[in-house]
């Protein structure tokens, strides 16, 4: 594919991602169907609806972004060449990344495709949550949605992309490995990082966490790739790339005290359990991560709420309750939530939770002690 019809335009290569580097897109693929897709569309449509977009209402924002990166007026017309990169495919949507080039530089962008009913009601709650976290908790991070566009089949948000960021993922032989698509392909990691990683995704959670009405992002998790992490300089850093939902739990009243303290006990107990869980490769068997993993997210969420003065303010005692809380009493907080057990990884995170308990009590029993 290249620029639009009237060839007049930057030219446009649609290509897919691989660990090995990129595919050229086959024309002889348009009528293959997209991976996980409900409504079967092809890849010959959902490249032609992508480039449609980032050639339509996409493209100021490209302007705007190459502006900003080269710090003067960038046109539209300046822009040369866009390379349209299919990431990957997951059960709501279809990532992409965009990037556009022109004299001043290149800029690439992201943009979450869903082609479902599902994804189609996702995208636009993510877009509402997004816009909300990116404003209000800048220094967690999360992407900024830079366009919302629905079309007949295929819905777009455009966001930040994260250059240099990519997917880790427990292994098989029970290493973690970082999915480095640009520069080393898959790279095993010593425990020591793997476990910065996890404690830096829980400090997101813990930065988004709103202790006055209970709110937290989910759902998330990481066999969908939502926390990638890059190594650059020899430095570990974690980004959270989507918020598909920002709310209390719906069984938790968001007024008074007691409510504050069991809608925290929730996302504390639902987090440290959605941090080990993974699956292998990323696509296949449920995988419960060690007790490193447990520790980094533990102390991710309290390190990172402890120099919260509105969260100390809200709740002063919950580092104490916390550690004195017991197993049947951590049990009651799923056992009162129904969204929980509605959930596709319910049964497995269950069958492990009287081990994760146990290790939860050990470690926060190390945690008072220092």
């Amino acid at each position: 594919m290249t620029g639009p019809a009237s060839g007049i335009g930057p030219a446009v290569t649609c290509v897919v991602a691989s660990a090995s580097g990129d595919i050229p897109f086959d024309p002889a693929l348009r009528e293959t169907p997209l991976e996980g897709c409900p409504l079967c569309t092809t890849y010959g449509e959902y490249f032609a609806g992508l480039r449609d977009f980032v050639l339509g209402p996409g493209l100021p924002v490209l302007a705007r972004e190459l502006s900003r990166q080269a710090g003067k007026p960038v046109p539209e017309a300046d822009i040369q060449a866009i390379v349209l990169r299919a990431q990957k495919h997951g059960a709501l949507y279809h990532p992409a990344s965009v990037e556009a080039t022109c004299p001043a530089g290149t800029v690439t962008l992201g943009v979450n495709v869903a082609t479902g009913p599902h994804g189609w009601a996702a995208l636009a709650r993510e877009r509402q949550a997004l816009d909300r976290l990116s404003r209000d908790v800048p220094q967690a991070g999360l992407p900024r949605p830079l366009c919302f566009f629905e079309g007949d089949r295929l819905d777009f948000l455009m966001v930040d992309w994260f250059s240099g960021f990519h997917e880790f993922h427990a292994a098989k032989d029970g290493r973690v490995v970082l999915w480095n698509y640009e520069g080393g392909g898959l790279v095993p990691l010593d425990v020591s990082t793997a476990r910065e990683m996890y404690r830096r995704a829980a400090r997101i959670l813990a930065l988004c966490y709103d202790p006055h009405t209970g709110s937290r992002i989910w759902p998330w998790r990481h066999a969908a790739g939502d926390f990638v992490a890059s190594l650059a300089g020899g430095r570990v850093q974690t980004r959270l790339i989507t918020a598909r939902g920002y709310a209390p739990p719906s069984d938790v009243a968001q007024d008074g005290p007691e409510a504050r303290t069991r809608a925290f006990m929730h996302f504390f107990l639902t987090t440290t359990l959605a941090m080990r869980l993974d699956r292998a490769d990323g696509v296949g068997e449920s995988v419960f991560l060690p007790p490193w993993c447990l520790e980094a997210a533990v102390s991710g969420i309290l390190e990172t709420l402890a120099g919260r003065q509105m969260f100390r303010e809200i709740l002063p005692g919950i580092p104490d309750a916390v550690r004195g809380l017991s197993p049947q009493a951590w049990r009651a907080v799923l056992a009162a939530d129904p969204e929980f057990f509605a959930d596709p990884d319910a049964a497995f995170l269950l069958s492990r939770l009287d081990g994760h308990l146990a290790d939860l009590a050990a470690i926060l029993c190390g945690h008072a002690r220092h």
